[in-house]
């Protein structure tokens, strides 16, 4: 092959590998959380069957919140980095009173997910963590092996944000929803969850074969111009 044609074959390869390599996926991404649970949560994220588990945060360990008048009437907000295909996962649990819920909004790389009935899975545990000493959140090797044992259902919802018996939670969208955790006095927590797969729309499509052949017609009318250049040196 002569050092024209390979150099158009060059050229016309160089052009389709641009599209062909199709959108780049992220390896790591910022999240922020803002959350509230009646009771109480723990906040996580980690692999999908519970090996590798990271702890975020917790809300308050008793009754009152600071500055709210409940645990459950002003939101923590967490900063995070999470990596691809991890999963968030929220643990929730109940001081055996009147109603039991979680509410929140994510921001992961700047995309919004809220706690919608749609996005996210729960199981349940047994010994709601409210009776042990120091109400602690779940440790991670109980946790995995509740994870691990699957038995994951859609999650369900109470109410979007603003309903009666919460009312509005400052500082998490409107369309979020309460999603309904243990029934109080089964002695049983929740753990939710949700996938978060990162990739970057910036990246195109794979072309037709006929865009190819118009890629390749581009990189010889490249090589023609440089070889008249060349010439006329």
């Amino acid at each position: 092959m002569n050092s024209i044609l390979k150099a158009t074959f060059l050229g016309g390869a160089i052009a389709a590998s641009t599209l062909l390599a199709g959108p780049q996926v992220a390896e790591a991404a910022s999240v922020k959380a803002t959350v509230t649970a009646d009771n109480f949560y723990g906040l996580f994220y980690g692999n999908e069957d519970g090996s590798i588990l990271n702890f975020v945060g917790r809300n308050e360990v008793g009754a009152s919140g600071e500055p709210g008048k409940y645990n459950w009437s002003l939101p923590e907000t967490w900063d995070f980095e999470i990596s691809n295909n991890d999963y968030l996962y929220l643990v929730t649990w109940d001081d055996a009173s009147i109603a039991e819920s979680w509410i929140g909004e994510f921001y992961v790389e700047g995309k919004q997910l809220l706690s919608s009935a749609s996005d996210w899975e729960y199981i349940l545990n047994e010994d709601n963590p409210f009776t042990r000493t120091g109400n602690p959140v779940p440790g991670n090797d109980e946790l995995g092996t509740a994870i691990a044992a699957g038995g994951w259902q859609g999650a369900e919802t109470v109410g979007k944000n603003g309903i009666g018996t919460w009312n509005t939670i400052e500082g998490i969208d409107a369309d979020a929803d309460w999603l309904r955790t243990a029934a109080r006095g089964t002695d049983m927590y929740t753990i939710f969850r949700t996938k978060v797969s990162l990739t970057d729309t910036a990246g195109v499509d794979v072309p037709e074969p006929a865009s190819l052949l118009g890629l390749l017609a581009i990189g010889a009318v490249g090589t023609t111009t440089l070889r008249r250049r060349q010439q006329q040196a």
